[in-house]
């Protein structure tokens, strides 16, 4: 399975039979939107049109939108909400809310894209259904995501293998958000950086957690 980032929270996803994009943005976050063919769309917030350019994704791809399960040419996909209801004042809000976060299985490997969550802590139930995280895409930028600190205490909650920190600041973005140095600082480490990472399940380690930079991919 190959990883590209386009900047934000828009990924590319390649596995041998699948290619599936997240939050393709729009022009309106400052650089070129992403582009391509693919079979699958998945949107963390689709009531953000900057994040919902689905239309730049070519092909006739299968857009996923909205908590579920969902089985797309071998790729499961599990979309959690990305709220949790304190009250049942809440829970009927959350009822419209279709912000979710998404847990991932192609090549025997799980995936876990956090999308635009902006929580201090995942819930009990929440890290129940994203257990057994091989790579975790976590939102570090803060403003209206997850801040370094948030994302650090996610990261300890999942244990995941592989850590890629996504929606920071980045050149030519033109979205209020922090760098990714503090997130780094935070982990402790400065991070492999790449264009694009290559993850196969038995090179997989146990014992340690990679912290990945990749470097935005421009159409």
């Amino acid at each position: 399975m190959h990883i590209y980032w386009f900047g934000l929270s828009a990924f590319k996803i390649v596995s041998k039979e699948t290619t599936g994009f997240t939050d393709p943005f729009s022009k309106a976050a400052g650089v070129t939107s992403p582009r391509g063919g693919g079979d699958i769309v998945i949107s963390s917030n689709p009531a953000l049109e900057l994040y919902n350019n689905f239309s730049s994704i070519s092909g006739q791809p299968f857009i996923i939108d909205s908590p579920g399960e969902y089985d797309v040419k071998n790729v499961f996909i599990r979309g959690i909400p990305a709220t949790a209801a304190k009250n049942q004042t809440e829970a009927k809000k959350i009822e419209t809310d279709n912000r979710a976060i998404y847990l991932l299985t192609l090549e025997g490997i799980n995936l876990g894209f956090l999308g635009s969550l902006k929580e201090k802590a995942l819930t009990q139930s929440q890290i129940e259904e994203m257990n057994n995280i091989d790579v975790l895409l976590v939102p570090v930028g803060g403003n209206s995501v997850c801040d370094a600190e948030e994302a650090v205490g996610i990261v300890n909650e999942l244990e995941p293998k592989i850590v890629i920190p996504m929606h920071y600041k980045t050149p030519g973005i033109d979205v209020k958000l922090d760098s990714v140095e503090r997130f780094l600082k935070e982990m402790g480490g400065k991070g492999e950086e790449m264009d694009k990472l290559l993850v196969k399940k038995s090179e997989l380690e146990e014992e340690k957690t990679r912290i990945v930079v990749l470097t935005p991919q421009r159409n």
